[in-house]
């Protein structure tokens, strides 16, 4: 295996959508027939992405079990403690190539990766019209300006869709350990001015709650998240 062009984050602990993840991870539950997961690591590989990092954390072992029908696919388990979206990256960053994406193995969409991994930036944000329970996300003129709660101020209009791109030596801002990088690494970049937004226009769904889940498993059935 070469180094990694993805990462899909898949250690959470599903609590939301308990009891469906008592016995199963969130990211390997159905849709359309198949794991979540099967989804996105087909949304990477539409777009090259051949080798990809998974982490794991949460009933790793059904992780390392899918991916071993997989090629290409690495699994780094997290353990004895869950690490964070910065931790995680963090851990396998021997791993991943000098500039990699990164989604979620709960997410659902067609952000155009090709176009994310491109942007010439340090790292770079995929961004859609804001949702009242998502993050605000403030963008100007090409560029991340503001994250509410975390950096400056998100002004209503975006929210991240927590697919990103970014260069692997700005994983030397995370700390060991459990941490957060939109609160490590965007904390730092933004105010520099090195976190470019890329708009999103797609299809996206959040599958964290059972009517997200059901939501999203209503659109496979209808044909959709399938373009980028």
């Amino acid at each position: 295996m070469g180094r990694a062009t993805a990462f899909i984050l898949a250690a959470g602990l599903g609590t939301r959508l308990r009891p469906l993840t008592d016995h199963t991870p969130k990211p390997l539950l159905p849709v359309n027939g198949r794991p979540m997961l099967d989804h996105v690591l087909d949304h990477a590989r539409r777009h090259g992405h051949r080798d990809v990092v998974v982490n794991a954390h949460w009933l790793a072992p059904q992780i390392v079990e899918w991916a071993r029908h997989r090629p290409g696919v690495t699994v780094v388990v997290e353990a004895p403690a869950i690490l964070g979206t910065g931790g995680g990256l963090k851990h396998a960053a021997g791993l991943l190539a000098d500039r990699f994406v990164v989604l979620n193995g709960d997410i659902l969409c067609d952000v155009d990766l090709t176009a994310l991994i491109a942007v010439p930036a340090p790292a770079v944000m995929a961004v859609r019209a804001r949702e009242a329970r998502h993050t605000a996300v403030a963008a100007r003129d090409g560029l991340v300006t503001g994250i509410a709660g975390v950096v400056g101020e998100g002004d209503g209009t975006w929210h991240f869709t927590g697919v990103h791109a970014m260069n692997l030596s700005e994983l030397d801002q995370v700390p060991a350990g459990e941490s957060c990088i939109v609160r490590t690494v965007y904390r730092a970049l933004v105010p520099a001015g090195k976190v470019a937004a890329l708009i999103h226009t797609g299809d996206w769904a959040d599958i964290g709650t059972h009517e997200e889940y059901e939501r999203a498993r209503g659109i496979r059935r209808a044909g959709g998240i399938r373009r980028a």
